[in-house]
């Protein structure tokens, strides 16, 4: 039995599409359905075995690869670099198509010295980013709705994905600093890994294959 882990939300549309042009198609995954655990057939791009496919929460995928209740997975680099999981990363799935950045109001960005307030739901990547900057600031842990915090003074500043910026302009923010692109990664499990050596690597080989060619 494989268990591949799919994220929920903004990735899995790219993912799927990733999959799709690698020769992997994952019909029974439906995008905006409430499954969380699926039973497909087997898929000869994943050793031919029987394939179950989890549909996870972003933050938690990478630790159900790490423990191994799933194989491999699929998830944003943004929570592989907040939750530090010991996974094997070969590469990402697509061009960042968003960015992990600083935001706020206008002018926002602080000057040398200043001490400020940032929410985010990446207080440890919002940690390595202060210690890399002349300025300090309190990190305020959200989890979710975090452009509300610079609206409403309940922080300076931001940091957050941001796509479009659509979200931003509506609300009077602003982008001010790109801090990183984000793109979906996939994932591998170590131990699945040596068990699965081959038909892993040969499924990396397709993916980067379709992604050169996209």
């Amino acid at each position: 039995m494989i268990r591949l882990a799919l994220p929920k939300g903004r990735n899995l549309a790219p993912t799927l599409a990733a999959f799709r042009a690698a020769g992997l198609d994952l019909a029974g995954v439906d995008e905006n359905g409430r499954r969380l655990w699926l039973e497909l057939p087997p898929a000869e791009l994943l050793g031919g075995e029987p394939l179950e496919v989890l549909l996870l929460k972003d933050q938690d995928l990478p630790l159900y690869v790490e423990y191994g209740v799933a194989d491999l997975g699929v998830v944003g680099s943004d929570v592989l670099d907040e939750t530090g999981a010991d996974l094997l990363v070969p590469l990402r799935l697509t061009a960042g198509g968003s960015r992990l950045s600083l935001i706020g109001r206008p002018g926002a960005l602080p000057r040398p010295g200043d001490q400020v307030r940032l929410a985010t739901k990446y207080p440890r990547t919002a940690r390595r980013l202060l210690a890399q900057r002349p300025w300090g600031a309190e990190v305020v842990r959200l989890s979710g709705s975090v452009e509300l915090a610079p609206m409403l003074a309940l922080a300076e500043l931001a940091l957050d994905i941001v796509q479009s910026g659509r979200t931003l302009r509506d609300n009077g923010l602003v982008e001010l600093e790109p801090v990183a692109e984000v793109a979906p990664c996939l994932v591998l499990n170590r131990a699945s890994f040596q068990r699965h050596r081959r038909w892993m690597n040969a499924l990396a080989d397709r993916l980067e294959q379709a992604r050169v060619a996209a």
